[in-house]
């Protein structure tokens, strides 16, 4: 007799916790300061190291600098061209973990304590002290910060399931979902299977699949084994948001702000993820079926049936709501009614191994606390 075999899987956080990933500092340069400072990137810099962007869409000119790269510093020259005048900045662009630890791994992020913020800022100092760059982090401002938690998941077949799911969920109200675009479309489209990137004028969300970013782009260290899958969660906090923090602190040292963001980098991911994705779980249509019909308002219950149907084979809620509105259903309350429920309306697939699986801000706030595990089907089995 066949018998069902049944499986556990499990999401847990990375050793690293919840953190900063990237850090971007920005010094504004007077037009003179500018052209020697890149004169000198040109003199100094190893062959190759140092050239001028062409793809760069600003009004001006960019130069880029690879010199510290394998140490997590992306080094940008940048002079704005305006009808009223010039504006000149040095930016640099930080990976703090690779900064303090060049062999480290792309995966790891900066680990959360006020020893890693000292460490860094004594780093950066060595590394550009006989560069010609400024090599105190207080001769720059902090221009953004990028907030970062990394989920583990040990079964491949749950961890893409998830991401697909994901995918389908609507913008949040006053993001807009950003793909990205390249001039191959096949590639673009690849991409973003594995990538949502929600933007806001001074903030973005991101999940994607770290581990697809780490082996697409050669990122793996010699000796690494992957997991099944890493799922990354980031805030990205624009200079806007910063000033506030500065103000709040009454200071503008960069280390202090860094381990400000250190310390509440955990409540900042909860809170943005929570907001922008309220449903707590997905689940197999016959299920969404059930709840909708058990528990949701009877003048809603057609168009939620309705929206679920159409999602089996629709690529975003939004597109979803549109179908369902020019079939003549009233949508007003509809998604709002499943958020009451605590479902999602994009069912999981009809052959997909586990009945149920966390919404993302669900499975993010149930990882800070502990391990989740989800219950699957592993295939069938004989037994006499």
């Amino acid at each position: 007799m066949a018998m069902e075999k049944l499986g556990l899987g499990s999401f847990h956080l990375e050793p690293d916790g919840f953190s900063i990933h990237t850090f971007e500092l920005t010094r504004k340069l007077s037009a003179v300061d500018y052209k020697k400072l890149r004169d000198k990137l040109y003199r100094n810099c190893p062959a190759g190291g140092i050239f001028r962007d062409r793809d760069w869409p600003g009004q001006g000119e960019r130069h880029r600098c690879q010199w510290f790269r394998k140490s997590g510093l992306r080094i940008s020259l940048e002079r704005d061209d305006y009808d009223v005048g010039t504006n000149c900045y040095l930016r640099i662009a930080v990976n703090p973990r690779k900064l303090i630890d060049p062999g480290s791994s792309y995966l790891g992020i900066l680990p959360p304590d006020e020893g890693s913020i000292r460490s860094l800022g004594k780093k950066f100092m060595l590394l550009l002290k006989d560069s010609g760059l400024p090599c105190a982090l207080n001769a720059y401002q902090l221009s953004r910060v990028d907030l970062c938690v990394n989920i583990r998941c040990d079964t491949s077949k749950l961890f893409k399931e998830l991401l697909r799911a994901s995918r389908k969920l609507p913008a949040p109200e006053k993001y807009e979902r950003v793909y990205y675009q390249c001039k191959d479309k096949k590639a673009s489209k690849k991409v973003n299977k594995h990538y949502i990137r929600l933007a806001h004028a001074t903030r973005e969300l991101v999940m994607y699949d770290k581990t697809y970013q780490v082996v697409e782009n050669g990122l793996l260290l010699d000796q690494e084994s992957l997991p099944k899958g890493i799922l990354r969660f980031e805030v990205h906090e624009a200079r806007e948001r910063i000033k506030k923090i500065e103000k709040k602190l009454g200071s503008s040292d960069v280390e202090a702000q860094l381990f400000y963001y250190v310390e509440n980098s955990k409540a900042y991911l909860l809170r943005c993820f929570g907001r922008a994705f309220p449903d707590e779980k997905f689940l197999q249509k016959e299920e969404l079926e059930e709840v909708i019909h058990a528990k949701a308002d009877a003048d809603l219950r057609d168009a939620m049936t309705r929206l679920v149907e159409i999602l089996v084979h629709t690529q975003s809620v939004e597109k979803a709501m549109k179908k369902l509105e020019n079939e003549g259903f009233q949508t007003a309350g509809v998604l709002e009614q499943f958020q009451k429920l605590g479902v999602s309306p994009v069912p999981l697939r009809k052959k997909f191994c586990a009945r149920s699986l966390p919404g993302p801000a669900s499975l993010l706030k149930k990882v800070s606390e502990g391990a989740v595990r989800v219950c699957y089907t592993k295939g069938k089995s004989s037994r006499r």
